[in-house]
C-alpha cells in the first residue's frame, strides 16, 4: 500500500481532471451567443444549436452521475496500491475523452457510428468504477476498515445499474442510435432502484457504483 499523502493526491489530481474535462465540454458553446444578429431571437439560436446543447446537457449529466459514483466509492478508501492507481489512470481516460466524443456527438448525422464510441465510453467508465469497488472489497487494507460505515458497505451487495443501463444503451447504439441516448437518463433513477430492489429482495441498499 502507497502512503496517505500519495493516496490524497491521487484524489485530487482525479477531481482537477474532471474539472478540467467539465470545463472542455462548455467551450463549443462559448461562442455560440455571438452568432445573436440584430432582430434575431436568442431562441432562434438555441434552435439552431440545440444538438450542440443537448450533447453538453447529456454529456455533464453522466459526468456528474459518474463522479458522484466515484466519489462515494473513494470515501471508503484511504490508501491505494499499484492495481487502484492503473484503474484510475484508465478511468480517466475514459472521461477525458468525453468532450471530444460529446463533440463528435453533436453533429446532426449520427450515423458513422458516434452514439456507439459515446456510449461505449461510458460504459467501459462505469466498468472500470465497478473495478475499484472490487478492488476495495478485496483488500480491505486500502480501507478504513474499522469504521461501521465502511463495514455495511462490504456487508451490501455492489449496484450494477449504472452499468447495466449503459450496457443496455451501448447494445442498441448501433440500430437504435437517439433512443440509446435517451436510455442514459435512467442514470438519474439509480436510487429509487436501488431501494426497490432492496425492498424487494430484503437487503441493505447499495448506494456506491
Amino acid at each position: 500500500m502507497r502512503t496517505g499523502r500519495g493516496f490524497e493526491r491521487l484524489v485530487n489530481f482525479t477531481d482537477a481532471v474532471i474539472a478540467i474535462a467539465v470545463t472542455l465540454l462548455l467551450l463549443p458553446l462559448v461562442e455560440i451567443p455571438q452568432e445573436l444578429g440584430e432582430g434575431e431571437h436568442l431562441s432562434e439560436v438555441f434552435a439552431d444549436h440545440r444538438a450542440e446543447f443537448g450533447a453538453f446537457a447529456l454529456s455533464f449529466l453522466v459526468i456528474w452521475v459518474l463522479w458522484l459514483a466515484h466519489h462515494h466509492t473513494m470515501e471508503y478508501f484511504k490508501g491505494y496500491d499499484s492495481t487502484l492507481m492503473r484503474l484510475h489512470m484508465i478511468w480517466l481516460f475514459t472521461i477525458v475523452t468525453l468532450p471530444f466524443s460529446t463533440q463528435l456527438l453533436s453533429t446532426q448525422d449520427n450515423s458513422d457510428g458516434q452514439v456507439p464510441l459515446y456510449v461505449g465510453t461510458l460504459f467501459l467508465s462505469s466498468l472500470i468504477l465497478l473495478g475499484i469497488v472490487r478492488q476495495g472489497r478485496r483488500r480491505h487494507e486500502l480501507l478504513h476498515a474499522d469504521r461501521p460505515e465502511v463495514q455495511d458497505w462490504l456487508s451490501r451487495w455492489p449496484s450494477f445499474y449504472s452499468a447495466a443501463v449503459l450496457g443496455i444503451s451501448f447494445v442498441l447504439s448501433p440500430f437504435f442510435p437517439t433512443p440509446a441516448l435517451f436510455v442514459l437518463l435512467l442514470l438519474l433513477f439509480e436510487s429509487v432502484a436501488d431501494r426497490i430492489t432492496a425492498r424487494v429482495t430484503g437487503r441493505p441498499a447499495s448506494t456506491e457504483v
